[in-house]
């Protein structure tokens, strides 16, 4: 999942302290402005970040997932995409259309708006970390919530800047068309596998929950 999913499911449990759901998001939140901590201090915001880490280990696990990522790794291989770029398409664009079902949802919504409204307290690895987030979370403060999200030809810009600086991952520029037009075609299957999946990552979470939430 990606952040706004992570969000989500940080609602899961009952009405979410907004540090949890930050917390939730954070470990993406760090990878989008290339900051590391050392440590959180809040317990609610560990509890997000240990949610966060269970959350993708089965979320990664699903066969309706899986199957979904294969899916489309396979439409993008028929339409002439090279295998590096096609696989991270392919993981990346499915977590983002399904974030695109979810911003529908009033509860997560609210959620969504008051977790990036909260201010961690946070320990750095990097003199520098903590104004980088503090610019990112700046940023998507006055975005507020992320209703491109919905769009594919939005999902596939992100999917572009996620991956423009891994050169083995990267599309090249004859790819974007075809990336654009994969996407598009298969926000449908995403529309109609998002409950299922739900249903699903709850259930696991369910079973194994993290040590800290």
């Amino acid at each position: 999942m990606n952040y706004f999913g992570h969000a989500a499911v940080a609602t899961w449990s009952g009405p979410a302290e907004p540090g949890v759901t930050l917390g939730a998001m954070l470990p993406d939140f760090f990878g989008m402005c290339g900051a590391q901590i050392e440590a959180a201090d809040e317990a609610t915001v560990a509890g997000g970040i240990a949610l966060h880490h269970a959350t993708d280990a089965a979320f990664h696990r699903l066969p309706a997932v899986t199957g979904l990522m294969r899916e489309l790794d396979e439409d993008l291989g028929r339409a002439g995409c090279a295998r590096g770029p096609r696989r991270a398409v392919s993981h990346i664009g499915v977590e983002l259309l399904l974030d695109g079902v979810l911003v529908d949802d009033p509860g997560y919504r609210a959620a969504y708006l008051a977790g990036i409204a909260h201010q961690p307290a946070l320990r750095w690895r990097d003199a520098d970390g903590g104004p980088r987030f503090a610019a990112l979370l700046d940023r998507l403060r006055a975005r507020g919530v992320p209703d491109d999200l919905r769009q594919p030809d939005a999902v596939a810009a992100r999917v572009q800047r996620v991956l423009a600086d891994r050169p083995r991952l990267a599309p090249a520029p004859g790819e974007l068309g075809a990336i654009r037009d994969a996407l598009a075609a298969f926000q449908p299957r995403i529309a109609v596998a998002a409950e299922t999946i739900v249903r699903a990552l709850r259930a696991a979470l369910a079973e194994s929950p993290p040590d800290q939430v």
